[in-house]
């Protein structure tokens, strides 16, 4: 389903280029729900441990999850290479840990190994095609539809196979998984109950494990 647009084996490949050019940056730890703030200098930005998400939010306050970023992910390429006014809000999941490459140092990485640019083409790429999916989803898929097609593309995106079942890597509350969609808390808890008594998932530790994947996929009507 998903699996033509997020290879793991790339992804992998991507996420480790990245843990090697974070040793050229300055790192810095932060605190779980710390904002992190690039405005201030052009930086290119890695996260070397723990995870992030990026937010657009409404004037009243209102939040929308577009990413999750996990170790080995980038963010603040938009602004390194497009500048203008950033309007993502990054924020930290969980402690974590992020490398800051000022301007000087990555004009010299890229210099030196301009192969880093197809990984990072491969980074933009790969969120477009997130928030693609995304707008897919919320346009044309119903609430159940919504849930489990957020489910198997967080397992696409980054997940693990384990002897119990495929495990999406993102211990993300309801209302979480609800800014990602762009529903409600309630909605999503009563899809996962749903499918938890369906057999098809099972919570650990706040984590998803898709027990059935090919039923979960029969409630994604929109494509």
């Amino acid at each position: 389903m998903y699996e033509k647009y997020f290879d793991s084996k790339s992804q992998e490949k991507m996420r480790d280029v990245f843990l090697q050019l974070s040793k050229r940056g300055v790192i810095k730890t932060y605190e779980k729900n710390s904002v992190i703030r690039t405005n201030k200098e052009k930086s290119f930005c890695i996260v070397v441990e723990g995870k992030l998400k990026q937010s657009i939010n409404s004037v009243e306050g209102e939040e929308k999850i577009l990413y999750i970023l996990q170790s080995g992910e980038i963010f603040g390429e938009m602004d390194y290479f497009a500048g203008g006014e950033n309007q993502l809000i990054v924020k930290t999941l969980e402690k974590s840990k992020i490398s800051f490459i000022n301007e000087e140092v990555m004009e010299k990485v890229l210099i030196e190994n301009p192969v880093i640019y197809r990984n990072i083409i491969h980074s933009i790429i790969r969120k477009f095609r997130i928030v693609m999916f995304q707008m897919g989803n919320m346009a044309f898929a119903d609430a159940q539809g919504k849930v489990a097609d957020t489910i198997i593309r967080l397992y696409s995106q980054g997940g693990i196979d384990e002897v119990e079942g495929k495990v999406v890597n993102e211990k993300l509350t309801h209302e979480e998984i609800a800014k990602l969609i762009g529903c409600s808390r309630v909605t999503v808890t009563r899809a996962l109950n749903k499918f938890k008594d369906n057999g098809l998932i099972e919570i650990r530790e706040g984590m998803v494990i898709i027990k059935d994947i090919a039923g979960l996929k029969k409630y994604i009507k929109w494509r």
